[in-house]
């Protein structure tokens, strides 16, 4: 009974809790979907969350909850209706980061209206979550035990992100998602005023409903991103197959790329004498079915790995996709095949939709890891290593500055990659190249490690294959490439006419700067623009809430120093575990742990703040110094403790001053708030990685630190 009276009388901030965390993960995931700038302006939505609900805490005018099932309805509609639709394509000008599909021209008017429309929608979603705050704070203040109620908030938000996980997991619309939260908001409203909130809900499932795409696509939400699969039109000229997006642009193909069609595209581009040249020639200049088939196929960048070095056995394709790569390695009766390819989703998609069907080969055993955690962990060997056209459009987390392949081409990852091959081995890797520095770095990179100048060429202007790419070829030993060429003369002919090369100075890829998209370090004029307009409105909420709670800055300080340290974490713990959804879930629910763990030692014995600083400071420091590569001589569950443990130990004891500082507070919500506000802050902090890299930001959250211990400006004094 003591049980079941305690979750009654604390329902509420559990509630509460978890819809805060569920309805923030959401939103980040549907509007850096729907809306695809956003998935490029890392953080942008969750610092929002945080803006909105630190404010609400700090605001004492009472706001009605209904006001965020209101606000969260007008989100939905404008990305159902997709009012906002050329934000992307006004703003992604201004990105010195290369954005997929965009045109690089930009106009005044399009990145004003593009920056006002950003603001706009970042503003919405801050206010869905003021009264949630404001609710949340109240909690906090009328309770006896803070300690207690701090603790039912991280339960809740625990659960929160697990749920929303789950969501994910099972592939559910976040449309669906966001009727899910306007039902939450219900059970946490009034019940005078809940008839609005029931009014909100049913215009939700109405947009929800019209946000389902037309029956002749089919459309999969998985962990990552949002997948589009649609029929391509047949013709005697084009593959019959289906057309993947991801995020609603053109990401992949599911080609039938066998023998059949080839046959069958030969004879029409031979019959419209559109048959593609090299070397002055056209491809069909011999006769013999055989030979034609093989020059053809030299267009074909999924099959010329096979070509070039005929002898392989052992196969590993690194960005599988749908299997295109898979169906060639079939096609070329290569005995063992393993594909790694991170969404999974992907991965169900090849296996029931491809034309091939490489995926019911036994020859092909399908891996879902991330391609750097793969290359750590295999203890094979292969005589030919793929990586396939792995670009990415989206973030690998809301708490990172990454993409989910940029860490496939840093130096660190070239090098692992030339120890899974076998003597002899070659690395085959196609990327559509649009912007020269991508193809420098590539280039480079590869030089660098292998010792030797990679064979660079390019199949961009074929259409009979696919979309075509820039192919980087490199063997493991100087010399290996030529061997295979000397093989095959026609082949050596056909890739010397279209070899080409990249030049200039350009900085290169490593695990510490591995933005690979981004044209040189330096903080990009998108962010610059939506940050500096952000730090202005922080500076408006200031006087916004003069006369209400006031601003701790020592726990704002404190704040910007967690979140800073919390995205160079999950950048750290990408490399050891792989840059998945799976990391990034456990690598927060760790600290959250830490957070609890960090209570409940509080609870028993309260530790002095001070002393808990020493050790911020010094283990914060040590995280410097020691490199990740100490745990990669661990394996299994003893990896996976030592390492969580080692590098989110800081938290612990930067939890351990939180709830000294929580605790001892007379306005628990303007604590708490004040932290969320300096969250805001930390984020905004953590584009610095851009200019000075990953590690840089672990710097500058120990300064963070050292100004909340400091009290900067004279605010803020430590409590005993």
């Amino acid at each position: 009974m003591r049980i079941i009276n305690f979750i009654k009388n604390h329902a509420e901030l559990i509630l509460i809790s978890f819809t805060i965390l569920f309805l923030e993960l959401l939103l980040i995931r549907l509007v850096a979907t729907e809306i695809r700038i956003f998935a490029y302006l890392s953080n942008l939505v969750l610092l929002a969350v945080f803006l909105g609900s630190g404010l609400g805490m700090l605001i004492k005018r009472r706001l009605p909850l209904f006001l965020s099932s209101f606000l969260l309805l007008i989100v939905l509609a404008i990305i159902s209706l997709k009012l906002f639709s050329g934000v992307t394509d006004w703003l992604s000008p201004l990105s010195e980061s290369f954005v997929w599909f965009q045109a690089p021209a930009a106009s005044f008017w399009g990145v004003a209206a593009g920056l006002v429309l950003t603001l706009v929608l970042f503003f919405l979603v801050a206010a869905v979550f003021l009264p949630l705050g404001q609710r949340l704070g109240g909690l906090l203040n009328a309770g006896q035990n803070s300690v207690l109620l701090y603790s039912l908030n991280i339960i809740g938000s625990l659960l929160g992100m697990w749920v929303f996980q789950g969501f994910s997991v099972l592939a559910i619309s976040p449309f669906l998602g966001i009727v899910l939260g306007q039902a939450l908001l219900i059970c946490l409203e009034n019940k005078e005023k809940r008839h609005w909130s029931v009014l909100f809900l049913f215009l939700s499932v109405i947009f929800a409903f019209f946000s389902v795409g037309p029956a002749s696509q089919k459309v999969v939400w998985s962990p990552y991103q949002k997948l589009t699969l649609s029929s391509l039109a047949e013709s005697q000229f084009s593959s019959s197959g289906y057309l993947l997006q991801v995020n609603n642009v053109g990401y992949m193909g599911l080609l039938d790329l066998s023998d059949d069609y080839l046959k069958k595209a030969g004879e029409y581009l031979k019959e419209k004498n559109l048959l593609p040249s090299f070397n002055g020639s056209t491809a069909l200049t011999i006769d013999t079915e055989q030979s034609r088939s093989i020059n053809l196929r030299f267009f074909d960048q999924y099959s010329l790995p096979f070509i070039l070095k005929p002898d392989s056995r052992q196969v590993l394709i690194v960005g599988a996709g749908a299997g295109n790569d898979a169906a060639a390695a079939l096609r070329s009766s290569m005995p063992e095949i393993d594909a790694v390819e991170i969404d999974p989703k992907i991965l169900e998609l090849g296996r029931a939709f491809h034309p091939e069907k490489p995926y019911s080969s036994s020859a092909v055993k399908t891996i879902v890891e991330d391609g750097r955690s793969f290359f750590k962990t295999t203890t094979k060997q292969y005589d030919l290593v793929i990586m396939g056209l792995a670009d990415s459009h989206t973030l690998s987390s809301s708490l990172t500055n990454l993409q989910l392949d940029n860490y496939l081409y840093t130096r660190e990852s070239f090098g692992e990659i030339k120890n899974i091959l076998k003597p002899g081995g070659l690395l085959f890797i196609s990327f559509d190249v649009r912007r020269p520095w991508i193809g420098q770095r590539i280039q480079s990179g590869l030089e660098e490690i292998f010792n030797q100048k990679p064979l660079v060429f390019s199949l961009q202007d074929q259409s009979i294959f696919g979309w075509g790419g820039v192919v980087f070829a490199v063997g493991r030993e100087p010399g290996v490439l030529n061997q295979y060429l000397a093989q095959n003369k026609n082949l050596a002919d056909f890739i010397r006419s279209r070899e080409t090369s990249f030049s200039g100075e350009i900085n290169h890829l490593s695990d510490n700067w591995p933005y690979l998209y981004l044209d040189r370090p330096r903080l990009p004029k998108i962010h610059l623009l939506v940050f500096a307009s952000l730090l202005a409105a922080l500076g408006l909420c200031r006087r916004f809430v003069a006369g209400q709670g006031k601003i701790d800055f020592q726990m704002l300080f404190l704040g910007a120093g967690f979140l800073l340290y919390e995205f160079q974490n999950i950048n750290r713990t990408a490399l050891i575990f792989g840059n998945t959804w799976q990391t990034s879930l456990l690598t927060i629910t760790a600290v959250l742990l830490f957070i609890l763990l960090a209570n409940l030692i509080y609870f028993f014995k309260p530790i002095p703040p001070k002393l808990s600083y020493v050790f911020l400071f010094i283990f914060l420091g040590l995280q410097f110094f020691i490199p990740l590569a100490v745990f990669n001589s661990l394996t299994g569950p003893v990896k996976t403790v030592v390492a969580s443990f080692w590098l989110n130990l800081p938290f612990f004891f930067s939890s351990l001053i939180f709830i000294s500082l929580f605790s001892l507070s007379r306005d628990k919500a303007s604590a708490l708030g004040s932290n969320l506000l300096g969250s805001v802050v930390g984020g905004m902090f953590s584009a610095f990685s851009f200019v000075w890299g990953i590690k840089s930001v672990l710097i500058i959250s120990l300064l963070l630190y050292g100004f909340s211990l400091t009290g900067f400006l004279k605010i803020g004094k430590i409590k005993h």
